[in-house]
């Protein structure tokens, strides 16, 4: 038997569901600058460490070079988990710590999670891309899943993603496009901006997901 609740139904054509790209961005926007230094401090350590992971595996070759690109993978996959289980605390009214970015429960699932919907997105692109799309879309809270259960299976929190996402993979399209232009932006300004869009992302993400799978969000 699955751990998890029902998901909420998909909306009537109305729309009864409080989920909607204006929302997200906005609540996104708000709960970051209330925790605005400790997701700084965050998003510091993570381009700083992603930062030198490039510069040093970038000088090593051969086999060496393969073993450092391995190491420095696994230690941004923790990276990753890290930041969603800090914009996890923020949604749900704790406060970020520069602590979380390091735990690793749940790491094999969630690797192993990464490697299938990766190549599933893969093999969509090639099939004339639209289905690649469609499947980002739908396993995009794989990585939220199991950060809150990290005894989840890989392939059950692909399938819980799918479940929520279902009747609103429109509306997640175009936050994913405002959010990856609003990284792109951030990017320009020799990547400062950076600091503060990742913060700004992971928390609207986190939104979206504790929203559309039903569970309660602290007040912006």
């Amino acid at each position: 038997m699955s751990e998890f609740p029902p998901p909420p139904p998909p909306p009537p054509p109305g729309g009864a569901r409080s989920f909607s790209v204006g929302l997200a961005m906005s609540y996104g926007w708000k709960a970051y600058w209330r925790n605005a230094g400790p997701l700084i401090v965050l998003a510091i350590i993570i381009i700083a460490i992603n930062v030198v992971i490039q510069l040093i595996t970038g000088s090593v070759n051969g086999l060496d070079g393969v073993l450092l690109s391995l190491i420095g993978l696994i230690i941004l996959i923790v990276l990753a988990m890290g930041l969603i289980r800090a914009s996890l605390a923020v949604v749900e009214g704790r406060t970020p710590e520069v602590g979380m970015l390091f735990q690793t429960d749940g790491f094999g699932p969630y690797v192993l999670a990464t490697i299938l919907t990766g190549l599933g997105v893969f093999v969509g692109i090639v099939c004339l891309i639209v289905p690649g799309v469609i499947l980002a879309i739908m396993w995009q809270f794989f990585g939220y899943v199991i950060v809150e259960h990290p005894v989840t299976t890989p392939t059950e929190a692909m399938r819980r993603s799918a479940d929520i996402t279902r009747g609103y993979r429109w509306q997640l399209l175009g936050l994913g496009l405002l959010l990856l232009a609003i990284n792109f932006i951030g990017a320009l300004f020799l990547g400062i901006g950076l600091i503060f869009t990742y913060g700004i992302t992971a928390v609207t993400l986190a939104w979206a997901y504790k929203t559309l799978s039903g569970q309660p969000v602290a007040p912006a």
